[in-house]
């Protein structure tokens, strides 16, 4: 659901961007050749034409109030605002394509303000050299307090939204080069391009490039389109078996990229061939918008349910794309338009975009963190002994490796004590086997006891323990053993009879060489078999290659 609103969001904002406003002010009009140096006489019904590569004048009542002309930047070789005051006194101003020198402005618009003579302007003509379409002008005459607070109001607006797309475009992007998700790349590029279209058509991109001015309506045209197009291949790629058929992805995806092309010859187009280009360019926006509509209802036919919840999701830009076909947008945000609103939304819906996939992005972290938790009680598990939860024998291997590896030099001593249970089979004989696991149980219990990141016990199968310790003298290894001895002799075993003390035979190995596990326990094998051999209940001690020694209990 939320991909498929990203996409209509994507494709409408993009659709607006394509437009270039639509002429709103009351005018008279003459056409005359490029070489005259006035007007002539105006008419002041009807519509212009045969002016492509000639001149358009307009003349214009200035009301009391406006001190200032504002026109919507279009396709014009040349543009000149000609004041007449009421005394008869005129003053020009001229901007060309590449040199709109102090005249233009953020949103899109280039300003013609008369100097303050001793009589009020009577009108105002503006002369389009090589002007593109009359349809496409919007210009405005605002008063002084509409004037000034645009000054103020419009930077914010249009740098604000500009900062915060370029926010979440590279934010779109790190995210899916990180997760690796064509959408969202393709979702980024778009932000970008929006970001890039913006640029230009705000005219902020003059502080940097002047140059550019003028030929950046023709610019922003081509990277509508460009949207277009990204924003179709980061829908389908959402959508991905959603759409249905291959060929149905397909055939979307060939309309997407044919906005390409079509941009590039609308971009082009100064003449009258522009109208119906730019109409041709809109049926085929809403060509692709058509065949995403036409998948959705053929999945909710069919009951998916993902369907049903992205249908849903179309109600809202379809009934903003309603809205732009019927309300008059061109006086909006200080005259900027729909473009203004596309530029708006398009930052909403980037940053609408990005917390959703912070939030998917936070479920999928908190999902992996359950799997490795998972997976760590799994390995943990499988490397205890299911009775007594210590480690079991490769558990205890890979514990004792690790210790004998860390140690802080090769004279430090790592001592190994396998620890027998005498008579063991006495006690599950007489008591029985659960009886038995008790007294195993309790002899853990107080293994456990010596446990710490120098010491680590386990339990190697049938009544055998193991103990590891490190960071003690061979004389400290074998005071340690006869601890262990002692404490495992002094327990107290309620399931048994009155008297009966359950010992063990204690085989210790230790070495101050970088010798492996397995050396050290079939030392400490051959030293418990010797213990038990000399009569149970007693410590036998390895140490290095000197000959064997025991201590009784």
């Amino acid at each position: 659901m939320n991909r498929v609103i990203a996409f209509v969001f994507l494709v409408l904002i993009a659709a607006l961007a394509g437009g270039e406003a639509r002429a709103d002010a009351r005018y008279c009009h003459a056409v005359t050749d490029l070489s005259a140096a006035k007007p002539g006489a105006f008419a002041c019904s009807g519509t212009p034409a045969d002016y492509h590569q000639r001149s358009l004048w307009l003349k214009i009542e200035v009301p009391t109030d406006s001190r200032i002309v504002y026109v919507h930047q279009t396709r014009f070789d040349r543009l000149t605002a000609l004041f007449v005051y009421e005394d008869g006194h005129t003053a020009a101003q001229t901007v060309r394509r590449g040199n709109y020198g102090a005249h233009w402005r953020l949103g899109g618009q280039i300003a013609f303000e008369p100097p303050v003579l001793a009589a009020p302007v009577k009108t105002v003509m503006l002369r389009f050299d090589g002007l593109a379409s009359h349809e496409l002008l919007r210009i405005r005459l605002p008063g002084a307090d509409e004037a000034n607070a645009q000054a103020a109001a419009l930077p914010v607006i249009v740098g604000g939204t500009i900062a915060l797309l370029t926010l979440g475009a590279l934010y779109t992007l790190s995210v899916g080069i990180a997760l690796r998700r064509e959408y969202l790349l393709w979702h980024g590029l778009w932000a970008v391009t929006m970001v890039v279209w913006g640029l230009l058509w705000s005219q902020l991109a003059l502080v940097a490039a002047p140059g550019i001015a003028g030929w950046s309506s023709q610019i922003c045209t081509f990277l509508a389109c460009l949207a277009v197009t990204l924003a179709t291949v980061s829908g389908v790629k959402a959508l991905g078996e959603t759409m249905g058929p291959r060929a149905l992805r397909f055939g979307t995806l060939m309309l997407g990229f044919l906005m390409i092309p079509i941009g590039i010859m609308v971009a082009l187009e100064t003449g009258a061939a522009l109208g119906w280009q730019r109409t041709a360019l809109g049926v085929l926006t809403l060509s692709v918008l058509a065949l995403v509509t036409y998948s959705l209802v053929k999945g909710c036919r069919a009951g998916n349910a993902d369907a049903k919840a992205l249908a849903w999701a179309w109600a809202v830009p379809m009934v903003t794309l309603a809205l732009t076909q019927i309300v008059d947008m061109d006086p909006w945000v200080f005259g900027g338009g729909p473009q203004v609103v596309m530029l708006i939304a398009a930052a909403l819906q980037t940053v609408w975009l990005s917390i959703a996939v912070t939030i998917r992005i936070a479920h999928l972290r908190e999902e992996r963190d359950r799997a490795r938790a998972a997976e760590a009680r799994m390995s943990e598990l499988a490397s205890r002994d299911a009775l007594t939860g210590l480690l079991n024998r490769r558990g205890f291997v890979d514990r004792a490796e690790f210790m004998i590896e860390a140690r802080s030099s090769p004279e430090e001593h790592f001592g190994l004590l396998l620890i027998d249970v005498d008579h063991f089979k006495r006690v599950n004989d007489t008591y029985g086997h659960e009886t038995g696991d008790a007294v195993l149980c309790r002899i853990a219990r107080r293994l456990e006891r010596w446990e710490g990141p120098l010491c680590v016990s386990g339990r190697i199968g049938g009544e055998e323990f193991v103990l590891g310790i490190t960071g003690l003298t061979p004389i400290g290894i074998r005071q340690f053993a006869e601890s262990v001895r002692r404490g495992i002799a002094d327990q107290h075993h309620p399931e048994l009879r009155i008297g009966h003390v359950v010992t063990v035979s204690i085989g210790v190995a230790s070495a101050d060489r970088a010798l492996g596990f397995q050396r050290l326990y079939g030392w400490a094998d051959q030293e418990l078999y010797r213990a038990k051999a000399s009569g149970r209940n007693r410590v036998a001690f390895h140490t290095g290659d000197r000959m064997p020694q025991a201590a009784t209990g």
